[in-house]
């Protein structure tokens, strides 16, 4: 370690050592340099002066042989031509010569010119010539050129003079300079030493002062890296959009970005150094960086409500957080805060539209069975459950097109909003379905409510300039006492859809409450349903078809086709049973297409053997106002060659209830293609004269209930005979159903109806019995008494 010392001392004693004797070379160079400087500058100053005087002489003569020149070019002149003028420039010349020579003879005595003490032995002759000049010029009758002579006699010691002074300045040049030279290599010896020893000493002085100039830049860009990065770090926290201040021990800010400025609208100069509640912000940002002050630890991010400087309430996430000093002691709070007001009302209106129907704005199918279960689990034995479904409303969007559907569905959400209780819920479940979750208050409140809802449904919806009737069919589902919370949101929808279904069979307008029998109904339609789809789509199904006679000749004037169904277990089923199942089965559009293709085909083989025999088939009441049962109907005409007078659509009364004017547009589509429409059933529905007239009917069929009591009711003659009236007076043909005996058939014939069907003429059969039966009955002959 001492060793290292040593060297370390040695080191700079060498290094002080060679830079004093450095020093010293250089102070004695200087002094050399300095001393050999002052004598070359005394002999450059001797120099310079004789030269000066070797000069001034030299001028002298030669501007002295210049005036002698000029004296001898003005004499030729004069003696050329004597006038006045050239005498007086003779006179002047000579006046001239006269001063250079005395001006020569003068600067020879005053100046110590080596050049011009040589003059001196010139200067007499020179003085005798210039008498001589003068003696010539004034004489009267001189001779000019003697004169001319001695004035060229005169320009030769002049310049004999010159010549010798210009050699001897240019000896003592030369002689000067090689002094000068001489002492100018010791002083450019001295020079050079002094210069080594300065360039030595400005190396070090530039070392040293690149070093500090490198230490200085280094400082200097450091420093504006550091106002750089301040400058960046600041424009970054004010360019975000989040709220960021700091504040100290003390809870006051010490900071708050832009963000915070623009939100509270306070300037910086107005936080610093205050507190949030001396500056008027939410006690909340106290209050939380209190808490951080106190525990050291951060406070998760909180959604906290705050007030901006509009005074508009806004949802800010904030965070708080500790900084930590070196010594790990919290010295400053950081605070952020983001406006996420935007992103709740997004969230809530995703939300709600999640939950909603975008229609109605009713609590969609998820949020009913939301608060079905909540309610269920917390209100058991309190509850009722509707499920609502429009009657024929499928046939609104096909006839009037979807817009109108839209607002026949608002409708219906008003009205039914208009019956129930803050308390309940309404919702759309999807399409024509909507829903209420009923408080019960007291036994029977549900089924006063149901009959309430049916009872308002059935009333026409005046939409713009067009009257819709519709009505609706509803399912009611009773938490029954003691069942508790152990009944599911689902088991409480199937009840309800379960009865629903069972007042759809019972016809339109009705509502029904589910019973524990309907479970074992509801299972046996099910197995039926799938079993009818397989025997229609396998071909199991046919067609009997019973006449129609008139009642003037008791001809076969046409006949009615009926499906049948030999169930290969139950035997033969009812139509009134399967019908109602294939409709409920989605299978009506399906049944339709075989019923009126097999029609056809027969219609047509009737033809081929002669007989143009109509053929009426039933419509059902799902498929009025359909487009694809109009296009069924001229497909099946197309495909069969049969012509559209020999068909006949039968339809009831009452689906023309819910759209008339859908009805009557698909009614007036099958005029258009040539086909007869039939009213069936006519008196037994919501018989209305109003729409009646509207509806273009060839047929008007008279219902098998009016016919039964004829004999014994005079009501229902009086019924009869108003039908066969308004049916005569709308241009249509009247058929009676349903006529079993004589007594029935007289008096439909005085009434006036024209034709009538019934198993006193002829029942239903198989359609090869067709032709043998039109034949038997032409042969017949059974007039009819009055």
């Amino acid at each position: 370690m001492m060793g290292r010392w040593t060297e370390l001392l040695a080191f700079w004693r060498r290094r002080l050592n060679w830079r004093n004797g450095l020093l010293a070379a250089g102070l004695l160079g200087g002094l050399s340099a300095g001393g050999l400087g002052l004598g070359l500058g005394g002999a450059v100053e001797r120099f310079r002066i004789e030269g000066e005087q070797s000069r001034f002489g030299l001028w002298v003569l030669m501007q002295a042989r210049v005036e002698a020149e000029r004296m001898a070019t003005a004499l030729t002149r004069a003696s050329l031509q004597d006038s006045p003028e050239a005498r007086e420039e003779l006179a002047l010349r000579l006046e001239l010569l006269w001063g250079r020579i005395q001006q020569l003879t003068g600067d020879a005595e005053q100046r110590d010119l080596s050049g011009l003490r040589r003059l001196h032995e010139a200067m007499p002759t020179m003085l005798r010539l210039m008498r001589e000049i003068e003696d010539g010029l004034n004489a009267r009758g001189g001779d000019p050129a003697r004169v001319l002579s001695l004035i060229r006699t005169l320009e030769q010691p002049l310049q004999d003079s010159a010549t010798e002074m210009n050699g001897m300045r240019q000896d003592y040049a030369r002689e000067e300079l090689l002094a000068i030279a001489s002492r100018l290599r010791l002083l450019i010896l001295g020079f050079f030493l002094l210069l080594g020893s300065a360039g030595a000493l400005v190396w070090m002085l530039a070392l040293a002062g690149r070093r500090a100039r490198r230490a200085q830049r280094a400082a200097e860009r450091a420093g504006h890296e550091a106002h750089q990065a301040s400058d960046t770090l600041r424009a970054l926290v004010d360019g975000v959009p989040a709220m960021i201040s700091t504040f100290d021990a003390d809870r006051r800010f010490t900071f708050g970005n832009r963000a915070l400025q623009d939100f509270s609208g306070r300037t910086e100069a107005q936080l610093l150094g205050r507190r949030p509640s001396d500056a008027g912000l939410s006690a909340d940002i106290e209050h939380d960086v209190a808490q951080v002050l106190m525990t050291g630890r951060p406070i998760a991010p909180l959604e906290r409500e705050a007030t901006d400087r509009f005074g508009h309430p806004r949802c800010l996430l904030t965070t708080t957080i500790p900084l930590f000093d070196a010594q790990g002691r919290v010295w400053q709070v950081l605070r952020t805060g983001l406006d996420v007001t935007q992103r709740r009302q997004a969230e809530q209106r995703a939300r709600h539209l999640s939950e909603h129907d975008a229609l109605t704005d009713l609590p969609n199918r998820m949020l009913f069975n939301q608060e079905l279960a909540r309610r269920l689990r917390q209100e058991p034995g309190h509850l009722a459950l509707h499920l609502v479904d429009i009657d024929g409303f499928r046939s609104v969007n096909d006839t009037h097109g979807q817009a109108m559907g839209d607002t026949m569905l608002m409708a219906v959400a008003r009205r039914l909003g208009g019956l129930i209780r803050p308390q309940d819920m309404l919702a759309r479940l999807g399409g024509d379905e909507f829903a209420v979750l009923q408080r019960l208050n007291a036994e029977g409140d549900g089924l006063l409510l149901a009959s309430r809802i049916v009872q308002s449904l059935a009333q026409p919806f005046q939409l713009g300039e067009i009257a819709i009737r519709s009505g609706a069919s509803l399912g009611l589902a009773i938490l029954g006492e003691g069942e508790g919370s152990g009944v599911s949101p689902e088991t409480m929808m199937a009840r309800a859809d379960l009865a629903l279904t069972t007042a759809r069979r019972a016809g339109r307008g009705r509502y029904m409450a589910f019973s524990p029998d309907m479970e074992g109904e509801a299972l046996a339609r099910r197995r039926l349903q799938g079993e009818l789809a397989a025997a229609l789509a396998g071909g199991h199904l046919h067609l009997a078809y019973q006449p129609k006679f008139c009642l003037e000749d008791r001809r076969v004037v046409g006949v009615e086709a009926l499906i049948r169904w030999n169930h290969p277990e139950r035997g033969a089923i009812s139509p009134g049973e399967f019908v109602p199942l294939a409709e409920e089965a989605g299978l009506a559009l399906p049944m339709a297409a075989f019923v009126l293709r097999s029609a056809a085909r027969q219609a047509m083989e009737w033809r081929g053997q002669g007989l143009e025999l109509p053929v009426a088939v039933n419509l059902s009441g799902e498929l009025i106002g359909l487009s694809e049962a109009l296009e069924l109907v001229r497909s099946v005409l197309a495909e069969s060659g049969l012509p559209s007078s020999l068909l006949e659509v039968e339809v009831t009364e009452s689906t023309f209830i819910g759209d008339s004017e859908g009805a009557r547009q698909m009614l007036l589509s099958l005029r258009e293609m040539g086909v007869r429409v039939a009213l069936d059933d006519f008196g037994t529905g919501f018989s209305s004269l109003n729409y009646l007239q509207m509806l273009p009917i060839d047929v008007l069929k008279v219902d098998r209930s009016f016919v039964r009591d004829l004999e014994s009711s005079a009501a229902s003659g009086r019924i009869v005979d108003t039908v066969v009236r308004l049916a005569h007076g709308l241009g249509a043909r009247v058929v009676a159903e349903g006529v079993e005996t004589e007594g029935q058939m007289l008096a439909l014939r005085k009434l006036g109806c024209d034709m009538v069907q019934g198993f006193l003429l002829a029942r239903p059969q198989p359609a090869e019995a067709i032709p043998g039966l039109i034949a038997a009955k032409h042969q017949e002959s059974m007039p009819l008494s009055a």
